[in-house]
């Protein structure tokens, strides 16, 4: 200071240190003020930074769920196609009967439906409806008992897209049950396999259901047990109207009514069930019941096979309901 005193003049003192003092306030102010500012930009390149790498991470899990969808897609036809090369398609013909009596013929005709039902729980067995067979024999002016030739029913097995025809025999005999099967192979034209199964034509499920697992291992299936207590359980109209059908030849006809309408329940179309269920009440001169049933049969079936032996029940139906009524006009 004394050398500032000497070099500067006293009075001028007091005045530049003021300045000095306030110049060096605005400096320290200026420099907090950039310290302030950079600090700022500091900040929001920081900000700047992390929105960058928030939105990055939002882009990469959306680029991640877009991918694992992409590959569970492909996954999924990827399955789809092997189970489409996998499959086997069946088409299934009436069996025929044997029998020395003449009413075991519709169970002859039901059995192929019957095996439908317990094959078709295995997975990758595709049967092809009685409908699509129904047209193309149609179509080719050919008949069910007309397929005999191997070379005809290779040709129909091909235009119903199946790889295999099954067919069979039943036969009854002193209340002795025995079925055969055959697996008609379309593309080589023979018959690849051949089971049989034998039981009781009361207890129509247990014969069935053994021949079922054979035709199914020669198909390398793998076949669920169905128990039969679970029927009532399961959703397909054709497994009771096999377990009526037994009550029907074991002489329950309430058991086999119920099961019919059990079976139309489920399959209103069900023409053999519907059928079945007139000839219960038939059977137990329950005529007005049965007239119920044949009219409806007649109504909604008019061009199927047994129409002509409906037509025969119902006339004796209504002669039988008229009777009373002529007994009480002679009295």
């Amino acid at each position: 200071m004394w050398l500032l005193a000497r070099c500067v003049p006293w009075p001028w003192l007091p005045i530049w240190c003021r300045n000095s003092g306030a110049c060096a306030q605005r400096h320290r102010l200026a420099g907090f003020a950039e310290a302030s500012q950079a600090e700022q930009e500091q900040g929001m390149r920081v900000n700047k930074r992390k929105a960058g790498g928030f939105w990055c991470a939002v882009l990469s899990v959306l680029v991640l769920i877009a991918a694992v969808r992409c590959l569970r897609a492909q996954s999924a036809t990827e399955a789809a196609a092997d189970k489409e090369r996998n499959r086997v398609v069946v088409a299934a013909l009436p069996f025929r009967d044997s029998s020395p009596e003449e009413k075991y013929a519709p169970l002859a005709e039901a059995m192929g439906d019957m095996l439908v039902s317990f094959l078709s729980r295995a997975e990758g067995l595709v049967f092809v409806e009685r409908a699509s067979l129904d047209k193309v024999l149609k179509e080719q002016e050919l008949s069910l008992t007309g397929l005999i030739e191997e070379e005809t029913k290779a040709k129909v097995g091909r235009l119903l897209a199946a790889q295999y025809i099954l067919s069979g025999g039943v036969t009854v005999l002193d209340g002795k049950l025995r079925i055969n099967a055959h697996l008609f192979e379309v593309e080589t034209t023979r018959v690849a396999r051949s089971e049989e199964a034998e039981g009781e034509v009361d207890d129509l499920m247990k014969p069935v259901s053994a021949l079922a697992q054979k035709l199914g291992k020669d198909l390398n299936l793998e076949l669920p047990e169905l128990d039969e207590s679970e029927i009532d359980k399961w959703p397909e109209a054709n497994l009771h109207f096999m377990r009526g059908l037994g009550y029907y030849y074991g002489k329950m006809s309430d058991h086999a009514i119920a099961e019919f309408m059990k079976a139309l329940a489920l399959k209103p179309d069900h023409a053999r069930a519907r059928y079945w269920n007139g000839v219960c009440y038939f059977d137990d001169k329950e005529y007005d019941h049965a007239k119920i049933e044949f009219d409806r049969f007649l109504e909604e079936f008019p061009q199927d096979e047994v129409a002509p032996k409906v037509k025969e029940m119902l006339a004796t139906c209504a002669m039988e309901i008229q009777k009373p009524t002529s007994a009480g006009e002679g009295e």
